[in-house]
């Protein structure tokens, strides 16, 4: 009996539930989630860039702001070869490691996921959805930084050497032809790879956050029990954040590779913890 109930209680779905309509498009509960996180981090960085100065700045906001972009530029500097490049484009991937842990982060808090809800059209749904953990939104973000990545490619060494990355020097050879298809196919599959990771990984954490915090009320216990399960979740909300940025600033890295040779930089290369050759489309 005690096992039906618990069973009754937990609502788990894999689909973001459009909230309402606008000249009818479905605005989901992951979008509302996105756009406040969004407004959240960005005046966070508005009003941290209007105080920020040559000099070290002391409070605890200030100094976790220039440890994250510090810790930022280290992390990019294996992909691009030098700290320079690492911190020139910075502004550019460092976006999508604040965005998705933060996001992350935020969906531990009480107010996201079964805690408010909306009735539509006689249906009780969430209110706040993770937007990393709506396919469609990984997806979107997989396909921006990928775009992104041949936009910088092409501007830091120009539409020549960008599709020489593919196609090398000699593109009407058939075997050079061929495997500069491949390579334009993998980058699709980077898409794949970078949108169903985020994905997966948020989706689980969630349903695991659900179940547990089911079971925990259901049975009585202590709210503390789900402590680990949260700490978990931060956990893996740092690691996707961290490996979704390298990966994608390791693709810039690659498609710059001739012109970093002829500054004598060192060619960026995927590491091996993070991605196969496979995943990485190529």
């Amino acid at each position: 009996m005690l096992t039906s109930v618990i069973a009754s209680d937990i609502h788990v779905t894999l689909k973001a539930s459009p909230i309402f309509t606008v000249g009818g498009f479905h605005i989901t509960n992951s979008m509302i989630y996105g756009v406040l996180c969004s407004i959240l981090i960005a005046s966070l960085m508005v009003i941290a860039a209007r105080k920020i100065t040559v000099k070290a700045q002391k409070g605890l906001f200030m100094g976790t702001v220039e440890s994250l972009v510090e810790f930022i530029i280290r992390l990019l500097e294996s992909p691009f070869g030098s700290r320079e490049t690492a911190a020139r484009f910075t502004p550019y991937f460092g976006v999508y490691f604040i965005f998705i842990m933060f996001t992350n982060l935020l969906e531990l808090v009480p107010w996201v996921g079964e805690a408010i809800f909306h009735e539509n059209a006689g249906v009780k749904e969430t209110l706040f959805r993770p937007f990393t953990a709506d396919l469609n939104g990984t997806i979107a973000m997989a396909v921006i930084a990928i775009i992104m990545v041949q936009i910088l490619s092409i501007r830091e060494q120009g539409g020549k050497k960008h599709l020489q990355h593919y196609f090398s020097d000699k593109p009407l050879n058939p075997i050079n032809m061929f495997i500069g298809l491949l390579e334009v196919f993998g980058e699709f599959t980077r898409i794949l790879s970078l949108s169903l990771r985020l994905f997966l990984n948020t989706a689980v954490g969630e349903i695991l956050i659900t179940v547990f915090m089911s079971l925990i009320l259901a049975e009585g216990r202590t709210p503390f029990a789900v402590i680990p399960i949260l700490l978990f979740e931060g956990l893996v909300a740092f690691i996707q954040a961290y490996v979704f940025t390298v990966l994608a600033g390791t693709y810039l890295g690659l498609a710059i590779a001739h012109a970093s040779h002829d500054e004598d930089h060192h060619p960026a290369e995927i590491p091996d913890d993070l991605e196969t050759r496979g995943m990485a489309g190529g």
